[in-house]
C-alpha cells in the first residue's frame, strides 16, 4: 500500500530540489511523483500540472463557446441578426466557460485545497510512498528542507 505525501514549496527551484531528492535519495519512481503549480520549473523530471486561476480556467472555454455557438447557429439554422449573434456568443461563452472551470477544478483536486498558496506562486508536490516509509520520508524532507511545508497525507493541512 502507498500513502500520498504532500509538500508545499514556495519557490520553483526549491520544488525542483525536493523532487530530485525524492527521485535520487528516496528512490521514489517518477510515476509516483506529481508537481502542481502556477510557475513550474523547466526540466522537471516528473509529470506536472499547471494551476490556473479561476479567470484563466474559464477563458479557453468561454472563447470557444463565444465563437462556436453563433457559428453552429449559422450553419444549422440561419444567419442570425447582430443582436442574436451577440446573445448566442454570450450564451456560448457562459456555458462553455462554466464547463471549462468545472473540468479544470475537478482534475486538479489536490490543488484545490492549496488554492490560496497556488495563487501566490507556491508549488505542491505529491509523492506516493510506501506506507512503511511514509513517516521516515516525511521527516527526512522536513529535516533537509526547512524552507518547505510538509503537509503529510492531507493537502488541506496548514502547517
Amino acid at each position: 500500500m502507498t500513502e500520498t505525501l504532500y509538500v508545499r514549496a514556495h519557490e520553483p527551484g526549491t520544488a525542483e530540489r525536493v523532487v530530485n531528492e525524492l527521485l535520487d535519495r528516496e528512490h521514489v519512481s517518477p510515476e509516483r511523483l506529481h508537481a502542481y503549480g502556477k510557475r513550474l520549473p523547466g526540466g522537471l523530471r516528473v509529470e506536472a500540472t499547471r494551476w490556473r486561476s479561476t479567470a484563466l480556467a474559464i477563458l479557453p472555454g468561454a472563447v470557444v463557446g463565444a465563437v462556436a455557438v453563433p457559428f453552429l447557429w449559422l450553419v444549422v439554422v440561419e444567419t442570425p441578426s447582430d443582436v442574436a449573434t451577440l446573445a448566442l456568443g454570450l450564451i456560448g461563452a457562459v456555458a462553455a466557460g462554466g464547463w471549462s472551470l468545472m473540468h479544470e477544478r475537478r482534475k486538479d483536486s489536490p490543488m484545490n485545497a492549496q488554492k490560496r498558496a497556488m495563487r501566490h506562486g507556491d508549488l505542491l508536490i505529491a509523492a506516493d510512498v510506501d506506507d512503511s516509509e511514509a513517516d521516515a520520508v516525511e521527516r527526512r524532507i522536513a529535516d533537509s528542507h526547512p524552507e518547505v511545508d510538509v503537509l503529510g497525507s492531507d493537502p488541506a493541512q496548514r502547517p
